[in-house]
């Protein structure tokens, strides 16, 4: 049986010109070269990538991928998936948008807003 190898493709990077990831949830960055900062979408953090280190692409929002100086990435296509694989992730990533945006609209109560 033949193993099929995942398409993949590299770039070299520089600081103050990021690379834009959009629709690219599971796709895997790998860091060949130099330091490397991701900024993905619905994440709290910010990651910073060494040579041999990976980060997987979480969602399908913006992520930018920027160097430190300079570095070399390489990011492969993700791994292809089922249906049903497809529908949870999408599932996951509204349910994610939606309890965020839930959690900006809950505001606390003032002492005044109850009744004595």
């Amino acid at each position: 049986m033949k193993s099929r190898t995942q398409p993949y493709a590299e770039y070299t990077l520089s600081s103050d010109a990021p690379l834009r990831l959009e629709d690219a949830a599971g796709r895997v960055v790998e860091n060949l070269s130099g330091v490397t900062w991701i900024t993905a979408y619905g994440q709290n953090t910010d990651f910073i990538l060494r040579p041999g280190q990976c980060f997987v692409v979480p969602n399908d929002g913006l992520a930018l991928v920027e160097a430190i100086g300079s570095s070399r990435i390489r990011i492969a296509a993700p791994a292809a998936q089922s249906w049903s694989q497809r529908v949870l992730r999408e599932g996951q990533a509204r349910l994610a948008v939606s309890m965020t945006r839930l959690r900006q609209g809950l505001q606390p109560a003032a002492c005044g807003d109850f009744p004595a």
